[in-house]
């Protein structure tokens, strides 16, 4: 009924348009989240950051999406939610500097199916703590899912585990043969690691607003 109403209110896309929606669509089922402008004009080949936008703009008009503090939402979208998934809850994961804290709780998180999908025994939930992510739109208090595994692919965000035998969530770059955890924000530093030992992935960000 909710999705119906919506459609009501929707008008005509272009082509160029549907394309943009469904780009956008395919990065927030694969991330949980939704593209930054600058990576949403990487995937659909437009250089120009003011193109991107005024195609949002456009999207926004016509009550396809939404914009708030900075993250796009879908209207009407995922109509998938009533599924639900039982995810661990497992300690906190430092977003800014590493700390020694990756505990388990005993408990869990309810979460959309449509997130965790066939990997649902391979997916944990961490709560963030501090802001070296906030331009990844992860923030102090966010839960992130991750799904568990020892390798990862550059421009990836992950969880780590350092030499100190602390984590971080970071995202990771190699660059020159070197492997660096990177935050995205520019108040924090990089860290270079000698040695990459990943814990997992991330795959999707709750929130509360």
């Amino acid at each position: 009924m909710v999705n119906k109403m919506v459609n009501k209110t929707q008008k005509k896309l272009t082509e160029r348009q549907r394309k943009v929606l469904k780009t956008i669509e395919k990065f927030i089922l694969e991330y949980g989240y939704s593209p930054t402008i600058r990576q949403l004009g990487k995937l659909l080949s437009i250089a120009n950051p003011s193109a991107v936008f005024k195609h949002i703009l456009s999207l926004e008009r016509k009550g396809y999406l939404k914009r708030k503090k900075g993250e796009m939402r879908l209207m009407g979208f995922p109509s998938r939610l009533e599924t639900q998934a039982k995810v661990p809850l497992v300690g906190l994961v430092p977003a800014g500097h590493p700390k020694e804290v990756f505990d388990v709780s005993g408990e869990a998180v309810d979460v959309p199916d449509w997130m965790v999908g066939r990997k649902k025994g391979n997916i944990f939930c961490v709560s963030v703590e501090g802001k070296s992510m906030v331009d990844a739109y992860i923030d102090d208090g966010d839960r992130v899912l991750v799904e568990r595994t020892n390798s990862a692919n550059a421009g990836e965000m992950v969880v780590a585990l350092l030499n100190d035998g602390s984590v971080t969530l970071k995202r990771l770059k190699i660059e020159n043969g070197n492997i660096f955890l990177v935050p995205e924000n520019p108040e924090f530093d990089p860290i270079k690691v000698d040695e990459l030992r990943v814990l997992g992935r991330v795959i999707g960000v709750l929130r509360k607003y």
